[in-house]
C-alpha cells in the first residue's frame, strides 16, 4: 500500500481524537505480542477497511474476531448479517461466525461450544451461563476494560445501577455486556371505548368507578344484541408455569401476586399476606355479580380471539402491542370496535400502579448479551467494538439498520422502508435475519420500532404508561437474581408446589367466597408448611447480594 506509514499515523491520530467516543486509541500503544500477528494479518485479508473517518475506529489495522452468536434457536451469525459489514466499515473490526447454522437449539449450541473448549474471541449467551463459566476462567472479567475503553457502556451501567448489579457475578466481576430494553412498559389495561360511549360512561379512574363500569357492561347490553352475553373483565392467562389468572383484578385490591419488594426492600409474596384475604373476598363478590368472565379459569390464551370478534369482551390487562392490534383486525368484522389503553384505576387503597413490568434485561429478564473469551488476543479492541454498539450510530444500526436500505430519515424522523414494512416477516424478525435487534449483541433495544407493529392506540398507550410513571411505582418487581446451589434447590423443590396450591385455592374462593374467613388461617399455615418462608428467604438473600454488589 502506498504511503502506508502516513496512513497509519493518520489513523492513530484520529483514534486519539476520538477517545471520548466508543472507540479510541489503546492505552500504552498498539498490540505488540507476536501471538496477535496472525490474527491481524488475517484481519487485513478479510476485514473491510474503515470508511467514513475515525470517529468509530476500534483498531488502527483491520482485524477479524471469531464470534459464537446463536440466538433464539434461529438467528446465527452468517454472511446474511450485512449490518455487521456496515459496522466493520466504521470500526475496522469484522466478525466471523463459528456457530453452526445447522444447530436449531441455541442453548445446546452454547453447551457444545463450551464443552469443546474451543471458545472463539466473542461469545453470546445467557447471563447465567456467561457468569458461571466466566468465574471458571472461560471469559475475561470486563470491569477494567469497561473503565478504560468503553465510556458509553460505563455511562449506561452508572445510570442503571440495577442493571449493573444484575450483570455482576458473585465474585464481583462483570463478564457480559447485556442487551437492555429502553422501556419497562409491557402490559396495560385496555377497555372498550365504543361500549363506554354507547352507555355514556367515562373512563374509570378508581376501583369503585371500574366496578360501576363493569356492572354496566354486564347488564346494559353494550353490544346491542339483546342478550346478556357480555363479559366484563377477562384474561388470556392460565395457571401454566405458576401464573395467577386473577393477577390483574387482584392488583385493584392492592395485591401484587409477583414476588416483589416493599418500601423497606423486603421480599413480599402478595398471596401470602393478611391483605390477600380481603382481596379474594372482593374478587369473589365481583365474580358473583357477573363482572368477571365466568370462564376465566378455563378460557385460556385464545380468549381475545374469541371474545373480541364475538363483540363480547369489555376489559383486559394484556400486552400493549398485540392487544391494540385488534382495532385494525376487527374494523370490518365488528363495526365501531374500539379499544383504548387506560392507566390502571387507583386501587382500593387509593394507589395507582401497574403491577407488570418488562425487565430491562432481555429474554424474560434473565439477561443475554456477549462476552470476551479468556484467549481473545484483542481484548482492548474488542471492548471498544462492544462500546460502539452503545453509540448513537451503533444503536441506529441495531434498531433501524442502514439508511436508504432499511430506513429513511427525513428531518430526524426515521421510518422503515417498504423493504422492511412489506416483508412477510414482522419487523423484528426481518431485522434479526440481517444482524440487527439481536439479543446476543449488547445494545439498547429501543421500543421505537414497536410503533410500526401496532395501531395508533398501542403507540398512544405506550407513551401514556411511559409518561405516567405507574410502572414499578410501588411494589417493585425483582431484578434478575443469581442464586446459590442451596437457594436454587429450595426454590425448585418448593416454589412450583406453592404456586399450584395458591392457584387451586384462589379458584375455589373465586367460585365461593363464603368460607374465606374460616379457611384463611389454614391456608396461611399450609403455605408455611410448604416452605413459602424458605422460598422468600432464598430470594431475599439473592436480592441482598445483588443490591449490595
Amino acid at each position: 500500500m502506498r504511503n502506508r506509514s502516513n496512513w497509519k499515523r493518520l489513523m492513530a491520530l484520529m483514534c486519539a481524537v476520538s477517545m471520548l467516543t466508543a472507540c479510541g486509541t489503546k492505552a500504552g500503544g498498539g498490540q505488540s505480542d507476536d501471538a496477535s500477528e496472525d490474527s491481524k494479518k488475517q484481519g487485513e485479508d478479510n476485514a473491510v477497511s474503515a470508511e467514513g473517518g475515525g470517529e468509530y475506529l476500534c483498531s488502527d489495522e483491520p482485524i477479524e474476531l471469531t464470534a459464537h452468536l446463536h440466538t433464539n434457536n434461529l438467528y446465527v451469525l452468517n454472511d446474511d448479517w450485512y449490518i455487521m459489514d456496515e459496522a466493520a466499515k466504521l470500526t475496522n473490526v469484522s466478525l466471523k461466525g463459528t456457530a453452526s447454522t445447522m444447530e436449531t437449539d441455541s442453548q445446546n449450541a452454547f453447551n457444545l461450544m463450551i464443552a469443546s473448549k474451543d471458545i472463539p474471541d466473542i461469545v453470546g449467551g445467557q447471563l447465567v451461563d456467561i457468569n458461571k463459566y466466566g468465574m471458571e476462567g472461560a471469559f475475561m472479567p470486563l470491569n477494567d476494560l469497561i473503565e478504560e475503553y468503553a465510556p458509553n457502556i460505563k455511562k449506561m451501567l452508572d445510570e442503571n445501577p440495577d442493571v449493573k448489579a444484575a450483570v455482576t457475578a458473585s465474585d464481583g466481576n462483570i463478564y457480559e455486556i447485556p442487551s437492555i430494553y429502553d422501556s419497562e412498559v409491557s402490559q396495560c389495561w385496555f377497555i372498550r371505548k365504543d361500549w363506554l360511549d354507547k352507555l355514556n360512561l367515562e373512563i374509570p379512574e378508581t376501583v369503585e368507578e371500574l366496578h360501576d363500569v363493569l356492572t354496566a357492561f354486564a347488564n346494559e347490553d353494550p353490544n346491542g344484541n339483546g342478550k346478556k352475553d357480555e363479559v366484563g373483565f377477562f384474561t388470556r392467562l392460565t395457571t401454566a408455569g405458576g401464573g395467577n389468572v386473577l393477577q390483574g383484578i387482584l392488583s385493584m385490591f392492592g395485591i401484587n401476586e409477583h414476588l416483589h419488594t416493599d418500601e423497606d426492600q423486603k421480599i413480599v409474596y402478595g398471596c401470602y399476606t393478611p391483605e390477600y384475604k380481603d382481596a379474594m373476598k372482593n374478587v369473589s363478590q365481583w365474580y358473583a355479580e357477573g363482572l368477571i368472565d365466568k370462564e376465566i379459569f378455563t378460557r385460556g390464551d385464545k380468549a381475545r380471539d374469541v371474545l373480541f370478534p364475538e363483540n363480547n369482551g369489555g376489559l383486559i390487562h394484556d400486552w400493549y402491542s398485540s392487544t391494540s392490534g385488534y382495532n385494525d383486525k376487527l374494523k370490518d368484522e365488528v363495526p365501531g370496535f374500539e379499544l383504548v389503553g387506560i392507566l390502571p384505576p387507583a386501587d382500593i387503597n387509593g394507589d395507582q400502579w401497574e403491577m407488570d413490568s418488562r425487565s430491562k434485561l432481555t429474554t424474560n429478564g434473565e439477561g443475554r448479551g456477549w462476552a470476551v473469551s479468556a484467549n481473545n488476543p484483542h481484548p482492548e479492541e474488542t471492548m471498544k467494538y462492544f462500546d460502539f454498539w452503545w453509540t448513537e450510530k451503533g444503536e441506529e444500526l441495531q434498531v433501524w439498520g442502514i439508511e436508504g436500505d432499511t430506513f429513511n430519515n427525513e428531518n430526524g424522523e426515521r421510518t422503515y422502508t417498504d423493504k422492511v414494512l412489506k416483508n412477510a416477516d414482522p419487523i423484528n424478525v426481518y431485522m434479526a435475519k440481517i444482524g440487527a435487534m439481536n439479543f446476543d449483541i449488547g445494545h439498547v433495544n429501543s421500543s421505537e420500532y414497536e410503533k410500526f407493529m401496532m395501531s395508533q392506540a398501542g403507540a398512544d398507550c405506550l407513551e401514556l404508561y411511559k409518561e405516567s410513571g405507574v410502572v414499578n411505582k410501588m411494589n417493585k418487581n425483582l431484578p434478575p437474581l443469581g442464586f446459590t446451589d442451596k437457594e436454587t434447590d429450595v426454590i425448585q423443590s418448593k416454589w412450583p408446589t406453592i404456586q399450584a396450591y395458591v392457584a387451586e385455592q384462589s379458584q375455589k374462593w373465586t367460585f365461593d367466597g363464603s368460607n374465606i374467613d374460616a379457611e384463611f388461617e389454614q391456608y396461611m399455615d399450609t403455605l408455611r408448611s410448604m416452605g413459602v418462608e424458605e422460598v422468600i428467604a432464598a430470594y431475599q438473600a439473592a436480592y441482598d447480594r445483588t443490591m449490595n454488589q
